[in-house]
């Protein structure tokens, strides 16, 4: 079967399917606990390459190389940046398609790609949001005094709870109705925390 280009949509589906720590350690770079390892891209005798956590790419603070996961395998191998999606779809037995698609394929490709956009869009939302409020509560705990005191005190340890979980699992946040709802809750009290 003839293959084709791949897409956008693609490219986000192996980003979002391979971690970077995951590729780094799968080509031979194992990453120690404060996500190091050693630079592929120079001689390097001690680590010098941070994988971010999240899945948010790599930077090395030796040599200046950085980039996500697809750029590090194109570097790595010297290939394209398609050719190296391609060796990771393979490497990974990824379930995307590199062949021509069909019209009904396309089209939930298409769907899923923007349900991840939904997904990100409203955990920048959220987070945003859980860090505004969690400065306020910051700023109303040192002050025994302040109106806001008491809610500070009960609310803060739930804001960083949930905070980490608009980070970590922006997927099961959205889907938590409960949590979503919550969110409206701590609009409103911003709103009401000037007045």
């Amino acid at each position: 079967m003839k293959s084709c280009r791949l897409t956008k949509e693609d490219y986000a589906e192996v980003k979002n399917l391979v971690g970077m720590r995951k590729a780094a350690e799968f080509y031979g770079y194992p990453v120690d606990r404060q996500g190091r390892c050693l630079c592929p891209f120079h001689r390097d005798r001690h680590p010098s390459m941070k994988i971010y956590p999240h899945d948010r790419g790599y930077y090395c603070f030796a040599c200046g190389e950085g980039g996500d996961v697809v750029t590090f395998v194109s570097r790595l191998y010297n290939l394209k940046n398609e050719e190296a999606a391609r060796k990771l779809i393979g490497d990974f037995s990824l379930p995307i398609k590199t062949e021509f698609t069909s019209y009904r394929e396309k089209r939930e490709r298409e769907k899923r790609a923007r349900e991840r956009e939904k997904i990100r869009v409203f955990a920048e939302y959220a987070g945003g949001l859980l860090r505004f409020y969690r400065n306020l509560l910051c700023e109303a705990a040192q002050e025994p005094g302040s109106r806001h005191f008491a809610e500070a005190m009960q609310e803060l340890s739930k804001v960083e709870y949930r905070i980490g979980c608009a980070e970590e699992y922006p997927q099961d946040f959205y889907k938590d109705r409960k949590a979503v709802g919550w969110l409206g809750t701590v609009r409103e009290r911003i709103i009401g925390w000037y007045g």
